[in-house]
């Protein structure tokens, strides 16, 4: 212990006796742990730590699978036949989101709402802070009249009164009684729900095998496992398929562990980010290496004293690792205050749909990850000079005066640390490269309209208040023609799911003529309800035939407009205009009348899928999406648009008022989130390299004064000088390059689903990460050169 606290004492001190070296190499240090921590803190909180509540990792998704459709909803007759037929599990719920009208306190609102069955909180360990959650009873039609609040609205709304437990509530114009409110810091990942009601209160809650609408979870019993859970429910699935054909046959079931869904989609981009800021610390230490064993010229007299005087290797190694140490755990400290900022810089930059962004934070899981890579990083760094310097040659140093002994095995440490860094660097803009590409693809895609100077906003009619499929069209129509005259507005429609919005479904359809597909196996094609000026508001292009006009109204025949690729895929080289097609699931047959452009619907990298367009008087709906078409900036008009709405019904809450020029921003949002980061580690990693470049050459030439003095004294000339300096330096990078490439080519396949457009090996992207760490490397080396090509060849035989 007390040598350690010698060897501490004289650390401290030669650090401090240095203090441009010491400020530079913890900067350096605290760049690169800092942005390991913060990265690290996303990645704890979204992929490592579990969900909060009791036994989260025995919870699972549960759904039916088909050909056509990877993972479906389960209909509520199915899921009473899992449950009673099933031993793996404690319980299964239900859960859909979706929106609700809240009426009677102040101004109309939309609240988020969430409708599930009363086993949902017990399956999550969750408690009421105020009254109950939801009773068994409460799951039969007709007696989920109750709601349960969450602590925000609560708040919000409410002003935190407890005695709002046991009033009435208006939702969707009917009655609800509060029974109770959700502690603050009770959250459900999947989407941010204000409001929670019963399962039987969702409109589409019903007791039809044909309808499968309900997203599932399971809670398995303690000792259970997945493939066992999934077992049983193929077993009873298999059985609903011979007892029930029509509803059932090719219907499969799949399991998954509830977290796993959660963050299947963003994995990958995180994992990506870990491994980015983890190459830009590894270039650090190249660079703090190359610094140590810079000083270590400087350092070789004392050296070779304190060998003479008895010190033995293992001493002098174990100084020289405690002052790295030291070093280490100096730049951990800065890190881990910049990791502070860059938490709260990553929670800004991140999309919405981060899930467990909420739960980022500095815990004792990320301190201690940040610990344990400082103690790495200080021997990591410091271990090969600790080698070479502690290599004491007495004899041949105290003869020479500290001038160059041992001076080529370092300098060749020197060289494959650039070497390495370059490489590491090459890893990392090959990547950035690659994402750039992929991005400006991206949003050189056309979504299929005009985005610009388009306002939308959505609504949900109460079902009580109107029943009747002409009331709901009657309204969406008097909307539209509000709408219309509000000054700024140029045209105005309405439509089911707007592209960008995040809504949409798919329809099974069948050709008339053709032979049927086999159950789980019909083609599917989004499906939408449109506005008779909805085409021409978005600017969607009419391509063949007509789209909607007035006299398509519920008493005309059916007719839909479906897109170019659906009239290519189903009638190939024929006129689709007159052709029928017939959707099973609602019993219709319906005749094509136009032909319009393909229309992106909810990102701008999808691949096409067939749409069909049918025409919103005769297939109305209480939810509609308003989209006007303005002459001055939309936002302006938000207001205006949503009292026109309000003159129609002064009851009936909008929202989601916002651009579409907005939504295609949020679209591609996780793109920019990943681009903006790798950009950023992509030229930190070109600095530190160019950093590293420089100090190799610039040692080099300090090293080389006498001989280039002397091939100046024999005529060298300028250019000549120049050359020597530069085909050094120029012959390190290159080499890393060389190295470098074979590992991207390897590392940046991980890349491949964030990618759109581009290959992983795209030629192009190397080429030019190639040129452009060339020109780096060029202009690092110059600098030195130019300061050679001043050598007095007098002074530096003098000074030899």
């Amino acid at each position: 212990m007390e040598r350690l606290l010698q060897d501490l004492r004289f650390g401290a001190r030669v650090l401090l006796k240095r203090p441009g070296f010491t400020l530079s190499a913890v900067l350096t240090l605290a760049l690169g742990i800092g942005a390991n921590t913060a990265i690290f803190s996303v990645v704890n909180a979204v992929l490592l730590r579990p969900l909060p509540y009791p036994g989260a990792e025995r919870l699972v998704a549960v759904f039916e699978t088909t050909q056509s459709i990877p993972r479906d909803y389960i209909s509520v007759a199915n899921l009473r036949d899992y449950r009673a037929q099933t031993a793996a599990f404690e319980g299964f719920t239900t859960f859909v989101p979706q929106s609700v009208n809240l009426t009677g306190v102040g101004e109309p609102d939309r609240v988020r709402g969430g409708f599930v069955t009363s086993s949902f909180f017990p399956l999550l360990g969750a408690r009421a802070a105020e009254g109950r959650t939801f009773l068994p009873e409460e799951d039969e039609p007709g007696r989920g009249r109750v709601a349960v609040l969450t602590h925000g609205l609560w708040q919000r709304r409410f002003g935190g009164d407890p005695s709002v437990v046991g009033k009435a509530l208006t939702l969707n114009a009917e009655p609800y009684t509060v029974v109770g409110i959700m502690p603050e810091d009770f959250r459900f990942p999947m989407d941010e729900i204000e409001v929670w009601l019963p399962a039987t209160a969702w409109p589409n809650y019903k007791d039809d095998r044909a309808l499968h609408n309900s997203f599932v979870i399971g809670k398995l019993r303690e000792g259970a496992t997945r493939p066992r859970a999934e077992e049983e429910l193929r077993t009873v699935a298999a059985r609903l398929a011979a007892a029930y054909p029509k509803e059932n046959e090719g219907r499969g079931v799949e399991v998954v562990a509830f977290h796993e869904l959660l963050v299947e989609d963003v994995r990958p981009a995180l994992l990506v980010l870990l491994a980015a800021v983890g190459l830009i610390l590894l270039i650090a230490c190249a660079n703090i290496a190359n610094l140590l064993l810079a000083r270590g010229a400087a350092r070789q007299r004392e050296v070779a004293l304190r060998a003479a005087l008895g010190a033995g290797r293992g001493r002098l190694l174990r100084q020289f690792l405690t002052e790295t140490v030291l070093l280490a755990l100096a730049g951990g400290a800065a890190g881990l205050l910049l990791a502070l900022w860059g938490v709260d810089f990553l929670l800004a930059l991140a999309p919405g749909q981060l899930p467990g962004a909420g739960r980022v934070a500095l815990d004792a899981r990320v301190l201690g990850f940040s610990l344990a890579l400082t103690l790495a990083t200080g021997l990591g760094f410091g271990l090969v000079p600790a080698l070479k310097l502690s290599r004491a040659d007495v004899n041949s140093t105290l003869k020479e005066g500290g001038g160059r002994a041992g001076g080529g095995g370092r300098r060749r440490a020197r060289s494959a640390f650039v070497v390495a860094q370059v490489a590491l660097a090459l890893v990392l803009l090959v990547a950035a490269g690659l994402l750039i590409n992929s991005f400006y693809r991206v949003l050189s895609v056309s979504p299929g309209f005009d985005p610009e100077n388009l306002l939308t906003l959505e609504y949900r009619l109460p079902r009580n208040k109107y029943a009747k499929g002409e009331d709901q069209w009657a309204f969406h129509r008097q909307v539209v023609e509000r709408v219309r005259g509000v000054p700024g507005v140029t045209s105005a429609a309405v439509i089911r799911a707007l592209p960008f919005s995040g809504n949409g479904s798919t329809i099974a359809y069948a050709l008339p003529g053709r032979p049927a597909p086999a159950p789980g196996q019909e083609p599917r094609a989004q499906e939408n309800a449109a506005h008779p000026g909805y085409f021409e508001t978005v600017g969607l292009p009419v391509l063949r035939g007509r789209v909607f006009e007035e006299r398509d109204g519920a008493e005309a025949p059916p007719v839909v407009v479906v897109n170019r690729l659906m009239a290519e895929q189903s009638w190939p080289g024929e006129d689709p205009l007159g052709k029928q097609i017939h959707f099973p699931e609602v019993k219709i047959t319906a005749t094509v009348v136009g032909v319009v452009g393909d229309a992106k619907q909810y990102t701008l990298g999808e691949a096409q899928r067939p749409q069909v367009y049918t025409a919103y008087a005769q297939n109305p709906h209480i939810f509609a999406t308003l989209v006007a078409r303005t002459g001055v900036e939309p936002m302006s008009l938000a207001r205006a648009v949503t009292e026109a709405v309000w003159s129609v019904d002064p009851e009936q809450p909008v929202w989601k008022v916002r651009t579409v020029e907005h939504l295609l921003g949020e679209s591609v949002a996780g793109r920019r989130f990943v681009l903006t980061l790798m950009i950023g580690f992509a030229a930190l990693a070109v600095l530190l390299t160019a950093l590293g470049i420089y100090g190799v050459v610039s040692y080099t030439v300090a090293q080389r004064t006498h001989e280039i003095g002397v091939r100046v004294a024999l005529g060298a000339r300028r250019r000549d000088v120049l050359g020597l300096v530069l085909r050094q330096g120029l012959g390190l990078a290159l080499l890393g390059v060389g190295l470098g490439v074979p590992v991207a080519l390897a590392l940046t396949r991980l890349l491949s689903s964030l990618l759109y457009g581009v290959s992983a090996s795209d030629p192009a992207t190397y080429a030019a990460v190639t040129l452009l760490l060339a020109a780096v490397a060029l202009l690092a080396c110059y600098l030195p050169a130019r300061r050679a090509t001043r050598v007095d060849p007098m002074e530096a035989l003098r000074y030899e």
